[in-house]
């Protein structure tokens, strides 16, 4: 797989090869992004539909493209003996993990979304950047879509592509937004997770799902410090914090990592 093509000095509107990408205008990161506190909670059961009503009645729903449920998927890039999962096996304090995002498809179009989560102890963020690829990238293949990736990312991300630049795992799993009222804080209801396997695919591949549907996450998304603001979102539950990384849990539904 070849990772040696230099960053593009072509115009946005131009394509130099049939997998590049277009960085879209005012696709940068967005604020909110850049720094703040996740608090995770493994849900103490999988009533989804009980849950909903709970967050709809302490915050608001949050609308995305006119849909109350958005099926994320994402295919996570590792390198070959998968670091930045053993990364968070260990609980490293500061690490990151690159991803290729999108929306509602069971593959990926052509607006896709290229990821770059960091955490730095309790603290994490994300550069996040809305991609346009010339083609669905379902036609290409995994070593065109990434040397579009190194023509396209921002220099200061080239060097954590390029040490991540082996695709794993595709993860899948149904989310619905909320926020409150009062706070600057997000919460989504995760669910239906699934699992595909990429290692050693040419393309992606939706074959063979393997499914995790057991598991229902809430995850508070706020500013540092936004701990009390997310257990008083989810009263009267009182669930742990639990530590969930879904590329974990994906790398060893799949077996490919033991913890």
């Amino acid at each position: 797989m070849s990772l040696t093509t230099a960053v593009a000095n072509d115009s946005p509107d131009s394509f130099p090869n049939p997998a590049a990408f277009r960085l879209i205008e005012n696709g940068g990161p967005r604020a909110d992004l850049a720094r703040r506190q996740e608090v995770k909670f493994v849900a103490p059961h999988t009533d989804v539909a009980t849950l909903r009503k709970l967050l709809e009645g302490n915050g608001r729903r949050l609308v995305h493209n006119n849909d109350n449920v958005s099926t994320v998927r994402s295919i996570y890039f590792d390198d070959v003996q998968l670091s930045a999962c053993h990364a968070n096996i260990g609980g490293h304090g500061i690490r990151h993990k690159a991803r290729l995002r999108w929306y509602d498809s069971l593959a990926p179009q052509q607006q896709v979304f290229l990821e770059i989560k960091w955490r730095n102890n309790r603290i994490t963020g994300k550069h996040r950047y809305e991609l346009e690829a010339q083609q669905p990238l379902s036609e290409l293949s995994y070593s065109e879509i990434i040397d579009g990736l190194m023509n396209v990312s921002p220099t200061e991300h080239l060097a954590k592509l390029l040490g991540s630049s082996d695709p794993i795992v595709i993860v899948e799993y149904k989310r619905e937004h909320f926020a409150a009222r009062f706070a600057p804080l997000r919460v989504t209801l995760d669910y239906d997770l699934v699992f595909y396997d990429q290692t050693g695919k040419k393309n992606i591949s939706t074959a063979f799902p393997l499914a995790m549907a057991d598991s229902v996450l809430i995850e508070g998304k706020g500013p540092p410090g936004c701990e009390q603001d997310v257990r008083e979102f989810l009263y009267p539950l009182a669930p742990r914090i639990s530590p969930f990384s879904k590329y974990f849990h994906g790398c060893q539904h799949l077996g490919l990592v033991y913890e």
